[in-house]
């Protein structure tokens, strides 16, 4: 299966990277279970908000179509401001079995209108701000991840590894799910 993990400047680093590992790390009899590729606005070098530099495997005009889409936090805007990046992240989504996204990634997702009348969670200290800016969202605290069936986000940073898991647990199954937990050496919370 195809992972498309969305990145920009300004990207949460954990945000892309704790599911990039988990998703990397999934293996069924010992063979890689999924494909994992970074897409990114342009082919052009990406700086993370730690000043990491991320060099996307495609640009949203080139990538192919993937089964798994996460969207992590870092630019809020970014599907507003860049009207390119909202339509791909759509279409791509539309298509997608899951998009995912990452701490505060479900203000992408808010803006776009993905989340309207769905459950969702962030980061806990935006909770407030999305459940303000966008009232027909059902916004769920105290929880890592909200499944809506095709659309599932989670809590803040950390939870993506968490939200990941899930997805593998879905997908595959949650034997598999464990032994990537086992394996990356990560107490999963299942919740």
């Amino acid at each position: 299966m195809q992972v498309t993990i969305l990145v920009y400047d300004g990207v949460y680093l954990l945000d892309f990277c704790g599911p990039l590992e988990v998703f990397y790390d999934t293996m069924i009899d010992e063979k890689p279970a999924f494909e994992v590729i970074l897409v990114a606005p342009t082919l052009n070098v990406i700086k993370s908000h730690t000043h990491t530099v991320i060099m996307p495997d495609f640009s949203i005009e080139n990538a192919p179509q993937p089964d798994v889409l996460v969207i992590p936090g870092g630019d809020l805007a970014i599907g507003k401001s860049n009207p390119n990046v909202g339509q791909w992240i759509l279409e791509t989504s539309r298509n997608a079995k899951i998009t995912m996204s990452v701490c505060t990634g479900a203000f992408i997702l808010a803006d776009l209108g993905m989340l309207d009348g769905l459950k969702a969670t962030t980061w806990f200290g935006a909770l407030g701000a999305l459940q303000k800016k966008y009232p027909s969202i059902q916004v769920i605290k105290d929880h890592r991840i909200t499944d809506n069936g095709a659309i599932i986000t989670t809590a803040g940073v950390s939870a993506g590894i968490d939200g990941a898991l899930y997805v593998v647990s879905k997908l595959i199954n949650l034997e598999t799910a464990k032994k990537t937990a086992q394996f990356i050496e990560y107490s999963w919370i299942q919740a």
